[in-house]
C-alpha cells in the first residue's frame, strides 16, 4: 500500500476527530521529539519539572489504558499509537474552540500551535481570537510571525522554526488555486499561488526584491509592470473573472 493511500486510511479511521489529520501528527512530530531515548528504538518514561506523573515519548501519560510506572519501556511504534490516541481527545478539545470552518492545512497549523501552548492558553490567546472572527491575513501575520511578534523568539530557535512552519502550513493552499476562467501559465511556479503563501518571512521579501531588480532590467521603462497592475485591479464581471485576454510582454 503506498503512503497516500495508507494516510487516507488513516484519516478515515479518524472521521470522527475532525481536527486530526496526518499533517498535524508529522508537525507535532518534527517540532515536539520523543523523549529519553535508550537507542534501539525504545523510550523509558521521565518526569516533567513540578509533576508526579511519569510520561514518555511525545509527552503521554498512558501506554494503552494503564499509566505509566517508573520501569516501563516502550518501542518507538507504541509511542507512535499513544500519540495519536492522545492527540483524538486534545483535537476534540481544540475543535471546541475553533468556529470557522477551515481547511486540512489549516487544521493541522492549529492543532501544532495548540499542542505546543496547551488548551488553556490556546483558548485566551490572541491568534485564536483573530482566526475565530476571520481576520485579515495580515493580522494573522503580524500575531504568529516570529519575525514580527518577537514573544514566539523566547523559545529559541526551535521555537521559531514552529511558528515559521505552522503559520506557512496554515496560509498555504490544499491544491493549487482554482480560477474562473482557463489559466495558461507561462511558468513552472504558478504565480496565482503567491498571495496565499506569503508571509512576511525575509526570504520571501529577498525573493520579491530579486524579482523586481530583474523587472527593473527588463523593463526599464516599467510599462510592463504598470499593464500588469492594471489587469490585476480590474473589477471582474459577474460571479467569474473578466474574459482572458492575450498580452503580449
Amino acid at each position: 500500500m503506498t503512503s497516500h493511500k495508507k494516510r487516507k486510511e488513516k484519516e478515515k479511521k479518524w472521521k470522527e476527530h475532525p481536527f486530526l489529520n496526518e499533517k498535524g501528527i508529522e508537525l507535532i512530530k518534527r517540532f515536539n521529539p520523543a523523549r529519553t531515548s535508550l537507542g534501539m528504538g525504545r523510550y523509558a518514561p521521565y518526569k516533567d519539572y513540578g509533576e508526579d506523573l511519569w510520561r514518555i515519548g511525545y509527552g503521554s501519560k498512558k501506554l494503552g489504558k494503564s499509566y505509566l510506572r517508573s520501569d516501563d519501556i516502550a518501542t518507538e511504534e507504541e509511542i507512535d499509537v499513544q500519540l495519536e490516541e492522545d492527540l483524538k481527545t486534545f483535537s476534540d478539545l481544540v475543535s471546541q474552540y475553533v468556529f470557522v470552518p477551515l481547511n486540512r492545512n489549516r487544521k493541522a497549523a492549529i492543532l501544532s500551535f495548540a499542542f505546543s501552548i496547551g488548551i488553556s492558553s490556546l483558548k485566551t490567546c490572541r491568534l485564536l481570537e483573530l482566526i475565530n472572527k476571520s481576520a485579515s491575513k495580515n493580522k494573522l501575520i503580524k500575531e504568529w510571525s516570529p519575525y514580527i511578534n518577537r514573544l514566539w523568539c523566547s523559545g529559541g530557535d526551535l521555537m521559531v522554526a514552529q511558528r515559521r512552519t505552522e503559520l506557512d502550513t496554515f496560509l498555504a493552499p490544499d491544491k493549487t488555486i482554482p480560477t474562473f476562467v482557463p489559466h495558461r501559465c507561462y511558468s513552472k511556479k504558478c504565480l496565482l499561488n503567491l498571495p496565499e503563501t506569503y508571509t512576511g518571512a525575509p526570504n520571501q521579501l529577498k525573493a520579491i526584491e530579486y524579482l523586481e531588480k530583474k523587472l527593473a532590467k527588463w523593463d526599464p521603462s516599467g510599462e510592463v509592470l504598470r499593464q500588469f497592475f492594471r489587469y490585476w485591479i480590474q473589477k471582474p464581471t459577474g460571479l467569474g473573472s473578466q474574459p482572458s485576454t492575450k498580452v503580449d510582454l
